[in-house]
């Protein structure tokens, strides 16, 4: 190095730099930053890998009624129904890269001044991509043709959104119920009659709970119960049972302003809310499931509080395409770089939108 680098000499360098350090992974750099999607549901007990073309499952939403009284010697009937109905999902691909120049490695001599520069410029790139994956994760796609994008949460987990300019459907649309149909695109455009394939409108188990909130107050914690009951939330018994796979697969999402205002009223719960409200293990929870920050819902005007069941609702990732990180390259057009390309494959799917969570919201006009 004393007396220059060649290009192949750098494309060496870099490569065996890398083979000494750790494996690409949010936990490794992100350890300090509060990134609940990418810290939390990229987890290999939350996330699920999966292969194909497109992410598909079958879902039984309805049974085919084959149950009945009889009386003695009367002559049975056999039904066969398709119960089942298919959910489908694209995946969307994220790529993040860095690249390190001849001369920059002559300028870093020695071998930790080059690892710390080798380091610097991954990490840049991981922190990157996690801020993508985290944004996209709290949002729907741009529109119903828009396969660039993930279907993050409020894809699946829908808001009690009114019809543009037709109100709510007095059948259907009901707060405090399996309500959540409506996919809220970002161009504000909706729909109503796909969710992954399956039309939530006609088919009222593939609709999720949502009600609708004035404030973090004892009405909320109210509401807040309904739908804890109503989705099957399981709260963990002890406190050691937080650590085991399946009791805490359960979370409660919300924006700094609520997670102040709830903190504020379990402090000031009375008798009737404390128990409820209480820190578990330290953690501030609802029947002891976490109730966590999300920093993505601190801009949403709705104020909406998401709880999820990370069982029904987790990302998929193609097999042997997340966070995968190449060999570094030559740049075609800039003959003294080398480029490293860290690739994934990943959608996040609902599995089950009924017990998959639910959404408490500020009210919402057409």
């Amino acid at each position: 190095m004393a007396v220059g680098i060649s290009n192949a000499d750098l494309i060496d360098l870099t490569k065996t730099t890398l083979e000494n350090l750790p494996d690409m992974d949010f936990e490794v750099a992100l350890a300090k930053v509060n990134y609940v999607a990418v810290n939390t549901w990229f987890q290999k007990d939350k996330m699920e890998i999966d292969g194909g073309t497109s992410i598909v499952r079958n879902i039984m939403l309805d049974n085919s009624g084959n149950a009945r009284h009889v009386r003695l010697y009367q002559r049975s009937s056999i039904n066969v129904a398709d119960v089942q109905k298919r959910l489908t999902a694209p995946w969307v691909q994220v790529e993040g890269q860095w690249s390190i120049e001849r001369r920059e490695v002559l300028r870093n001599r020695g071998k930790a001044r080059f690892i710390n520069l080798v380091e610097s410029r991954r990490l840049d790139a991981m922190l990157a991509m996690a801020d993508l994956l985290e944004t996209r994760a709290w949002k729907t796609p741009q529109d119903s043709n828009d396969d660039l994008n993930p279907r993050g949460l409020p894809y699946y987990i829908s808001k009690l959104i009114p019809a543009v300019g037709s109100g709510y459907d007095a059948l259907i649309d009901i707060a405090g119920g399996f309500s959540g149909r409506r996919i809220l695109w970002g161009d504000t455009t909706q729909t109503i009659n796909d969710k992954s394939g399956i039309n939530p409108t006609t088919q009222s188990k593939w609709r999720n709970y949502a009600d609708t909130k004035t404030g973090i107050n004892s009405d909320f914690i109210t509401k807040l119960s309904r739908a804890f009951y109503a989705t099957r939330f399981r709260s963990p018994m002890l406190a050691k049972d937080l650590s085991k796979e399946g009791s805490n697969k359960f979370r409660i999402y919300m924006g700094l302003d609520d997670v102040v205002s709830y903190g504020d009223l379990a402090r000031k719960a009375n008798e009737n809310l404390g128990a409820d409200l209480d820190k578990f293990h330290g953690v501030l929870a609802f029947n002891r499931v976490p109730v966590e920050h999300a920093p993505e819902l601190d801009g949403d005007t709705d104020r909406p509080v998401y709880g999820v069941n990370h069982d029904k609702f987790k990302p998929f990732v193609l097999e042997g395409d997340w966070m995968r990180e190449d060999e570094p390259d030559r740049d075609p057009e800039l003959h003294n770089v080398a480029t490293t390309f860290v690739d994934g494959s990943y959608q996040y799917v609902g599995i089950n939108v009924r017990e998959g969570g639910f959404c408490i919201h500020n009210v919402l006009t057409a």
